[in-house]
Formats: structure tokens, C-alpha cells, sequence
């Protein structure tokens, strides 16, 4: 009995020896398993070897493996939206520079369109063209203090380096596509009035001047345009009415201020009405009637965050992006290229009690998880090129690309960890092509800016 009790059966001790490998084999075929499910192993390996390695963020240098590589569709396209991802990363406004240079070397673009203002149109052109100033004080132009960054000063600097000895007809011009600026409007409708002697009522300029001042609030004003927008429009009848003459006199300068009407307008209806699906639709008319004013078949660069660029919609609010309109008018030969990223630092502000109390730098370790950046992130390439039409070649990739995950979304105001939004969207509807930056910075702002 003792010997018995000393010795216990082999298969026993064997399988006392074998339960815990067994749970620790499990759980390591269950993590690896999980990791290779949460990478997915057969679209990085496609994304590894068909994606364009981009060689650096530098905007001075070339784009030489994109420039081999370019794809069909980049290639035929006549208008080219950039994205961002968020509206104050550094790389993202480097690789756009970059791309803008390429295009305008190399495709013939000489269109700048941005998520700017009218208002900012006439000074920086003066500036590009050869005027009078510098580049420090050049961004001074813009409405929106995102536009400050040195990088931004530098693309700007670029345009009026490269436009210098050129004839007007070579020279890039800039536009600004955005209606969410009324200030100033007016007072450029009362000089050109005056300039030329134009019969207008004061009680309609008076008008003019109040759409022009009005101050967005939050949920709009309500019925600001059922009650202005007749007299906008009388004013602009009455130029109408004085076309030939005023045409005969600068043609440029007629169609320009009716521009500047038709943004007072739209500034009108968006201050009515914000948050909906007026800024967007008014964003892409404005495309078209520069392309009309300026070149009515030439090229076009326009720089916005993904939110307008991509061909789909504005995140989760069921609003028609300007990307969508633009594809539904110019099919193919619209390219929209997103931007993502898989951690770095970004810009934010911090919020107490609903208050915002000032703003602070927020570092993302890693991408967030059910994001498509999750995946794209672990490919090799540290900053790449995707084209969504060569995707299609490969049933793993292009079925990854259409499934629906999250995106970031980083908007002007910044990063809040709080409250960060996600939009779920299919990248394969959205853009063309993405670029893929996995470590972003801030840009660099001067600081009393």
C-alpha cells in the first residue's frame, strides 16, 4: 500500500505535466490568432507589395516612386481633392505641398481651391503674382487661423516663386470656396458702386451690410434669409441689369463682384441654417464657377478636410459632401484622396464643466481599435499611397476596404479624448486613394498666431 501511494500512474503525471501547456499552447494560438485577425495578414502582405512607398514628408523633394508608378486614374483626372485628416497636422499639409507641386509640374494644374474664404482671394494673388509684402505677413489674408502655419507660408511662397517671369495664363491663381465668411462683403459691394456710379437704394446696401455683419450663433438665426435674401438678390439685378456696360469696362472685375455677391448670399442662408447641407453644396458651386471664371477646362488642386473631400458624405449627418457633388458631375475625373494616420500628437483643447478652458497637445499611442487604421498601420511603409481602383485587383483587399469601420475624425477645433468622434464609412466609397502617414506631429505656427 505505502509503495503504491508513492508512485502514481505515468498517464496521471503526464497529463497533470500536459494541462497547463495545453491552456498555454490555447491561449497562445487564441492571442496569435487574435492578432493576425486584428492585422489581417492577407491584406497587409497585398498592402506590402502594392502600395506606393512615398519617401519622405518633405515638400522640396520629388515624388520620384510615385512619379513611376502613377495610377490610371490620378493620372487622366482634371480635379484633385486632398484631404486631411485633421485640420493642424504637419505631415498632412507637407504631403498635400508636395503633391501640389507634382500636379502643377507635372499634370498642368494651375488651380488652388481651398477651404477658405472669398474675402482672401484678392491679396494672396496679388502676393503669388509678384505684389508687394512678404511671407510672414502673407496668411494674414486667410479667415481661418488654421491656414497660419509656417508650412501653408511656405506652399504660398512656392506659388509666387514659381509664378514669377510667367505670363498671367501660366501663373497659379488661389481661390477661396468656402461660405462661412460674411465680414468685409459689403465694403466691397459699396466701393464698386461707387467706382462706377451705380444706381443703388441706400436702404439695400443697408441691407447688404447687415448680412455682411451678421455673427453665426449656435443653431442659426432663424428665418435671416427669408428676410434678407430678396434685397441680396434685388442688388444683384440691378448689376445684372448694368452688365454690358460694366463688362465693357472690366469684364474680370463685374463677374468677381458678382462672386462676391453670390458668397454674401450663401453666407446668408449658412448662418440660417448651419451644420446642414448648405456649406457643402455651396462649396462645390463655388468650384464650378471658378473653373468657369478662370479655366472652364483646366486642372484643379483642392485642399479641405476628408470630411469634404471624400466622395460620399460628411461623416454620419447625412449631408452630401462637396467630394460627393464633385464626383456625381465629373465622374472619373474627380480624385479624392484621404489621409489617415496611426498615432503621433495632435492638437486639442481641454474642456471643464462644458467649458473650453484653453488648448494642449494629446499624443496617440496607437491606432484606435475597429479602425481601418488599425490594419494600415501595421503595413511596412511608414508613409504609402493606396490606389482603391488596384485594390480591386485582389478579392482580400478590396472586400477589407469595403467592409465598414471607424475613422478619427479630427475637425477644426481640435482633439477632444473625451468626446473623439468616430465616423464609420467603407474607404472604398469615400476616396479614390489614401494616403497613409503612420506618425503625425503638429504644424508649426509662429506664437502670436
Amino acid at each position: 500500500m505505502k509503495i503504491e501511494n508513492k508512485f502514481l500512474p505515468l498517464s496521471f503525471v503526464m497529463n497533470q505535466l500536459y494541462l497547463p501547456m495545453k491552456r498555454l499552447l490555447y491561449l497562445f494560438i487564441f492571442t496569435l490568432f487574435g492578432n493576425l485577425q486584428a492585422q489581417n495578414p492577407e491584406v497587409l502582405s497585398w498592402i506590402n507589395n502594392n502600395v506606393i512607398v512615398i519617401e519622405d514628408v518633405n515638400p522640396d523633394t520629388s515624388l520620384a516612386i510615385f512619379s513611376a508608378n502613377v495610377p490610371k486614374q490620378f493620372e487622366n483626372a482634371r480635379i484633385f481633392g486632398f484631404g486631411e485628416a485633421t485640420h493642424r497636422g504637419k505631415e498632412f499639409f507637407d504631403l498635400k505641398t508636395k503633391f501640389f507641386k507634382y500636379l502643377v509640374e507635372k499634370q498642368g494644374v494651375k488651380l488652388f481651391i481651398m477651404e477658405e474664404s472669398y474675402q482672401s482671394e484678392r491679396g494672396i494673388n496679388e502676393w503669388v503674382s509678384g505684389g508687394a509684402g512678404d511671407k510672414a505677413t502673407i496668411v494674414n489674408n486667410f479667415r481661418q487661423n488654421i491656414w497660419y502655419a509656417n508650412e501653408v507660408k511656405d506652399l504660398l511662397q512656392w506659388m509666387r516663386d514659381y509664378n514669377y517671369g510667367k505670363t498671367q495664363q501660366e501663373q497659379i491663381r488661389f481661390y477661396g470656396m468656402d461660405n462661412q465668411f460674411g465680414e468685409d462683403l459689403s465694403k466691397r459691394l459699396r466701393n464698386y458702386v461707387k467706382k462706377y456710379n451705380i444706381a443703388i437704394d441706400e436702404s439695400l446696401l443697408a441691407v447688404a451690410d447687415s448680412c455682411s455683419a451678421a455673427k453665426l450663433k449656435v443653431g442659426g438665426i432663424k428665418d435671416w434669409d427669408k428676410k434678407t435674401l430678396p434685397e441680396l438678390q434685388q442688388i444683384k439685378l440691378i448689376l445684372e441689369r448694368d452688365k454690358e456696360n460694366l463688362i465693357t469696362i472690366n469684364a474680370y472685375e463685374y463677374y468677381d463682384m458678382i462672386r462676391a455677391l453670390e458668397y454674401l448670399e450663401q453666407y446668408t442662408k449658412f448662418i440660417s441654417a448651419p451644420y446642414s447641407h448648405v456649406r457643402d453644396n455651396d462649396m462645390y458651386e463655388n468650384v464650378l464657377k471658378i473653373l468657369k471664371l478662370e479655366q472652364p477646362t483646366g486642372k484643379a488642386f483642392v485642399w479641405a478636410h476628408n470630411e469634404h473631400i471624400n466622395k460620399k458624405q460628411y461623416g454620419s449627418y447625412n449631408i452630401k459632401s462637396l467630394g460627393a457633388h464633385l464626383k456625381n458631375h465629373f465622374k472619373e475625373a474627380y480624385y479624392a484622396v484621404g489621409f489617415d494616420f496611426g498615432n503621433g500628437i495632435v492638437e486639442g483643447f481641454k474642456v471643464k464643466n462644458g467649458t473650453v478652458i484653453g488648448k494642449t497637445l494629446y499624443t496617440l499611442d496607437k491606432p484606435y481599435k475597429n479602425t481601418f487604421a488599425a490594419t494600415l498601420f501595421a503595413a511596412n511603409p511608414d508613409i504609402y499611397f493606396l490606389d482603391m481602383e488596384n485594390a480591386k485587383s485582389n478579392p482580400k483587399a478590396i472586400k477589407f476596404f469595403s467592409s465598414k469601420l471607424e475613422q478619427l475624425f479630427i475637425g477644426g477645433p481640435g482633439f477632444d479624448p473625451e468626446n473623439k468622434i468616430m465616423f464609420k464609412r467603407r474607404y472604398s466609397e469615400s476616396y479614390d486613394g489614401i494616403i497613409f502617414v503612420k506618425t503625425i506631429t503638429p504644424a508649426t505656427y509662429k506664437k502670436n498666431n
